[in-house]
């Protein structure tokens, strides 16, 4: 799987990138697991989700099927 980058990182988001690459199938199998388990959620996968730097969360996240965005 790949990571997609979306406006204008820093630097250091390459390395958080490839970390995320190397580990996505995990998180996915790790995200499936919680919705089965603590939410009883099944039948459906995580298909995907939007890495957002913790900087951003003061400002609005909207996301919509096509990706997300920080206003």
């Amino acid at each position: 799987m790949s990571v997609e980058t979306v406006g204008s990182p820093p630097p250091e988001a390459d390395q958080v990138r490839s970390v995320l690459e190397q580990q996505l199938p995990e998180i996915i199998s790790s995200f499936n697991q919680v919705l089965r388990d603590q939410y009883g959620m099944v039948g459906i996968s995580v298909g995907g989700f939007t890495v957002v730097p913790e900087s951003a969360m003061t400002s609005k996240v909207t996301c919509d099927q096509d990706g997300c965005s920080v206003s």
